[in-house]
Order: C-alpha cells, then sequence, then structure tokens
C-alpha cells in the first residue's frame, strides 16, 4: 500500500480536509446551554440594537444648528428606560443620562448632539454652555447601530464564546440551534503505560500515562465529548478489535503511541485490519514526525506520537482544526505573530520545527528544556515559536512566528 511520507504540515491538512465531512447532527438549546457549542444556522437580528436613537454619555442633548444661541436653557432629566414625555422644541438642551431614549418630536426629528457633562458649564440660571468645537452627532447612537433588523448577526459555524453569547442575549435571542458536540474515542497505547496511581512494575520502565489526561481535557476543551477506551497494548490484534469498536460509536478516533515504525507499532496494521485507508504516514515536523492518519470508513483516525509533547503539538497544529472543521467551523489560519528570538538554536533544515516559547517584553525565551518528552517545557509555556523548515540555525534577533496557546491570550 503507497501512502504520503514526511509531508509537510501544511499538506497533511490540505488533504485531511479535502476528505472531512462535516457533522450535520444538531439541537436546539436553551441560550444559557449553547456556550462553547458551534452554530448549525446563521443568526439573523429580528429587532434593532439599540432599538430608539439614544444617548452614549451623561450629558446634554441638543441641536447642533442651536449650538450658538448657548447657553441654553435645561429641560428635563432623560434617564434609561424613561422617555421624555414632554414637547421638544428648538433653541432648548435637554438633560439626558446614558442609554436614555433621545427626545423626539411628533415627526419623530429631535435633537442631534450629545455634550458629555464634564465638558458642560452650567450657569445659576439653569442654562448650559457645551463646548464650541463639539461636532455634530457626538455621543448620539443612532437605532441599529451596533446591530440593524435584519442584518445577519452570527453565521453558522461560530463557536459561541462570551461575546457572541452576549451578542445573541443582545437581539433576544432565547434558543439557538448548535451542531451536536463530536464523540471522540480516545485511546493510549504501550505496554509500558499504565493509569495514574499505578505503583506496579516501574522499576521495570513503567510510566505513568500523561497522554490521555492531558488529551482528554484538550478535546472538553474544544467542546468534544470524549469516550475514554483506556490503555491498549503493544498488541495487533488487541489494538484493530479496539480501533474497530471505536469506530462503531465515535466521529473521530483519537489515539497516542504505536505510530512509529517499530515491531511493536501496530497503528498502521490495526487501521488497514478494520478495511481502512491510510491518508498519510509522518511529517516533515518536529516534535511529530511519527504522526499517522488514516480513517476506518468515515471516521477519521488521527495518531498522534507517544512523546507527550508531540502528542501536544501534533493535536493542537493538525487534529484539532480538523475537528473544528468536522464540526461546520471553517477553516482559518493559525494566528501567527512575528517576534524577535532571544535565544540561538540549532536547526536542522528540512523539517519544520515548534519550541515551547515564552512572550516578553524583549521577544521570544525558551521555556524549559527541549525534548519531545518534556512536559515541564509547555508548563508556563505561553505557545510555540515556529522554525521553517528552510531556516537555518536560529542566532539571537532572528524574526521567529510565535503562536499562542489559548490560555495565554485574555
Amino acid at each position: 500500500m503507497t501512502f504520503p511520507q514526511d509531508i509537510t504540515l501544511e499538506q497533511a491538512l490540505d488533504l485531511l480536509a479535502a476528505t472531512t465531512t462535516p457533522n450535520t447532527k444538531s439541537e436546539r438549546l436553551d441560550l444559557d446551554h449553547a456556550f462553547g457549542r458551534v452554530l448549525a444556522e446563521d443568526i439573523t437580528a429580528t429587532i434593532n440594537v439599540p432599538q430608539s436613537d439614544v444617548a452614549a454619555v451623561d450629558g446634554f442633548a441638543f441641536y447642533h444648528d442651536d449650538l450658538p444661541k448657548a447657553p441654553l436653557p435645561v429641560v428635563g432629566s432623560i434617564k434609561a428606560g424613561h422617555p421624555f414625555k414632554g414637547e421638544v422644541q428648538r433653541g432648548m438642551a435637554y438633560r439626558i443620562f446614558t442609554g436614555a431614549p433621545m427626545p423626539k418630536t411628533a415627526a419623530g426629528n429631535g435633537p442631534d448632539t450629545i455634550a458629555m457633562q464634564e465638558y458642560c458649564s452650567l450657569d445659576d440660571n439653569g442654562q448650559v454652555t457645551p463646548p464650541s468645537d463639539i461636532k455634530p452627532g457626538t455621543n448620539y447612537r443612532p437605532k441599529g447601530e451596533n446591530i440593524a433588523k435584519g442584518d445577519v448577526a452570527l453565521s453558522a459555524g461560530t463557536r459561541l464564546t462570551a461575546a457572541e453569547m452576549g451578542l445573541l442575549a443582545a437581539i433576544g435571542t432565547a434558543q439557538v440551534s448548535v451542531r451536536s458536540p463530536l464523540t471522540v474515542a480516545l485511546i493510549s497505547m504501550g505496554d509500558e503505560v499504565a493509569d495514574t496511581g499505578s505503583t506496579a512494575g516501574f522499576d521495570q520502565g513503567m510510566i505513568h500515562d500523561s497522554n490521555r489526561p492531558m488529551l482528554k481535557q484538550m478535546l472538553i476543551q474544544d467542546g468534544h465529548h470524549v469516550i475514554d477506551m483506556g490503555i491498549i497494548p503493544d498488541d495487533r490484534q488487541a489494538l484493530t478489535q479496539a480501533f474497530h469498536a471505536a469506530a462503531q460509536q465515535a466521529d473521530v478516533i483519537l489515539s497516542s503511541g504505536g505510530s512509529s515504525e517499530g515491531e511493536e507499532d501496530h497503528a498502521r496494521d490495526a487501521i488497514i485490519g478494520n478495511q481502512g485507508v491510510i491518508d498519510f504516514w509522518r511529517l516533515a515536523l518536529k516534535p511529530g514526525r511519527p504522526m499517522l492518519a488514516g480513517r476506518i470508513r468515515h471516521v477519521p483516525v488521527y495518531a498522534v506520537p507517544g512523546n507527550p509533547v508531540a502528542a501536544f503539538v501534533c493535536y493542537r497544529l493538525l487534529a484539532a482544526p480538523l475537528m473544528a472543521l468536522k464540526q461546520g467551523q471553517p477553516r482559518q489560519p493559525v494566528l501567527k505573530i512575528p517576534a524577535p528570538a532571544q535565544f540561538s538554536q540549532r536547526h536542522r533544515q528540512g523539517r519544520a520545527e515548534y519550541l515551547r516559547a515564552r512572550m516578553t517584553d524583549q521577544g521570544l525565551v525558551l521555556n524549559g528544556r527541549p525534548g519531545a518528552g518534556v512536559l515541564t517545557s509547555l508548563t508556563g509555556a505561553h505557545g510555540l515559536v515556529e522554525i521553517p523548515a528552510d531556516h537555518d540555525h536560529v542566532k539571537e534577533g532572528d524574526i521567529l512566528h510565535f503562536i499562542p496557546f489559548q490560555e495565554a491570550g485574555l
């Protein structure tokens, strides 16, 4: 069987994106339960926000054409939720507070400018003088300024974060149709891997499974439902059976370990043993070269390397965006911020390398010791620094791309 090998991250993303079919299952949820979910349909505003012309500040509303007549007599006190009840006249100023509806004539006209109270002079006769250089329309929020009735507020494929939740609430959306979460079967492989809490055999090379707990939380953070299928030993038949069971109940299979080329690496055989196909094997990536991707019928299989840092990097840079695409989100380029390196690093051309780093006022500094198995290089890191495949050894001051972790933002 032939399949691409040692391909770039971009080639792998293009290849797998072409075979990724978005999940069409959806459900309708109350807004309070929709945080983190992906919209299944466009949301159109059924009202204007704001629904009337309102004041943006505390101050005095007036017709800008009346400015030369200042000082202007002050009329009323208009508060949010309490429209002005009197007759609106020219030559007057109206005391108004933030969010209050602008005073209107019967014809729907009215003052068009608001001066902030701290910039106005109020005399003993209750007359106000606005600043002479104020421009027409200042501090005036017209109806529909935020969003107009009939506009698409949010498009299908949008993941609902706090800002989107606020917008949906503002337009009065009580329920939304969202994509059902992806169900991801999570598997660790290896005779040497044991669950956290185990103690037997550690004097003979056993290690605690850090990949499964780490990947599980990353999947949950990304809004997926996880089926934890535990640890599978280095046995081709056992892994083939595990992949078969996973493909029966999951939208995606995510495994770690068993994807390299050793005698005990059975991920490829397990996919083929389930009448699956291999999309590619090995990435021109460090850490993460032994990454494997395939499909069992319609279920994608992402077999990330066993070394935990490589598993983290491959999940974040490859598996996560493909799962987002399968959830109906649009494909988006990863955020890359150019910044100067405050370190030197040997680099062999031919593979892109991703080092764990922190951003400082002076630039990028490496976090912890290097190595695909050194988890402490991830703890405390702000993100990854990318050394392109065609870049020579890194010298201090070189401009590199920094990819921030989600946890490092606001």
